[in-house]
């Protein structure tokens, strides 16, 4: 953050917006089958509600990605989320439901197909 300049020539942070009641936006879903990563244990990974800034960014870099972009809710390295076991990674995909926005719900079925506004023909 940068520093503002006050009517009496005194610096200040500028105010910053944040969530007011945090209670229930994360959990934290255990692994069954823990996974090394750089030197750390992953014993579960945390699975958060996002921002609309988080969530405008990520839909940004979904257009512009190469590969796969981890959702901003799951809270692990992309590494990690492809070495876990696949029945953890189910686990953590299914805890993530709960936690995506809509509007990022609505990205990703109509990405996968699965869309109402899709169609076979």
């Amino acid at each position: 953050m940068t520093e503002q300049n006050t009517a009496d020539g005194s610096t200040k942070e500028p105010p910053v917006a944040r969530i007011v009641n945090p209670a229930g936006r994360s959990t934290v879903v255990p692994l069954q089958f823990p996974v090394e990563f750089d030197g750390k244990h992953w014993e579960s990974v945390e699975i958060r509600r996002c921002t609309g800034k988080e969530v405008q960014d990520y839909l940004e870099g979904m257009g512009t990605a190469a590969e796969f972009v981890l959702p901003p809710v799951i809270q692990c390295p992309l590494a990690v989320w492809h070495a876990m076991d696949a029945d953890d990674q189910y686990t953590v995909d299914e805890a993530a439901q709960a936690f995506m926005p809509r509007r990022l719900k609505a990205a990703v079925e109509l990405l996968s197909g699965t869309g109402a506004n899709t169609s076979d023909k």
